[in-house]
């Protein structure tokens, strides 16, 4: 998608697949397994708990050389809407000295990302992501879209498999709907 006076792309992938939505909303939330399915990922850590809805986190992404890797510090806010059968996690970048710029990344700038996890049926959820973000730096707009169109396919697909891993137990939330 076009972004309105950017040369940047927003990138968006979505598909429906034969897994409880209890089970991917428990991988989505687990920060402990995070690297292991995001594609590019070094880094995910809880940096402080705001609420029982909100987190304040880090993450870290590894670039093919020479791009320098990229963070990100951004607010997490979960949202569990029970008569559409939804799950949402909405995160926004923000500053905050907890977590200065670390020196050998460049801090990346998240203007709207949003994973969206409609339960279709008990063991169906339609799952969707976007993502609208500037990597900052000095790279030219064709390769931030080029390093930038595979991940929400190549992120979707590590949440599936790593969610049909028998050590996944369904979000307690989630489990009466």
């Amino acid at each position: 998608k076009t972004i309105p006076n950017s040369a940047l792309f927003a990138f968006r992938g979505e598909g429906t697949f034969d897994v409880p939505i209890g089970l991917l909303v428990s991988v989505l939330k687990n920060p402990e397994i995070t690297v292991e399915w995001v594609d590019m990922m070094t880094d995910h850590r809880v940096i402080r708990v705001v609420n029982d809805e909100t987190n304040l986190i880090y993450e870290s992404y590894g670039l093919p050389w020479p791009i320098s890797d990229r963070d990100y510090l951004m607010t997490e806010t979960c949202g569990y809407d029970r008569s559409s059968k939804t799950f949402t996690i909405d995160y926004e970048s923000v500053t905050d000295s907890i977590k200065p710029p670390v020196r050998d990344h460049v801090r990346a700038t998240v203007y709207r990302t949003f994973w969206r996890l409609t339960m279709l049926d008990s063991d169906t959820t339609k799952i969707e992501v976007e993502v609208s973000t500037d990597p900052k730096g000095s790279l030219p707009a064709w390769l931030i879209n080029l390093i930038q169109k595979d991940w929400p396919w190549k992120t979707i697909d590590g949440l599936v498999k790593r969610a049909t891993r028998e050590d996944v137990v369904a979000d307690e939330r989630l489990v009466d709907w």
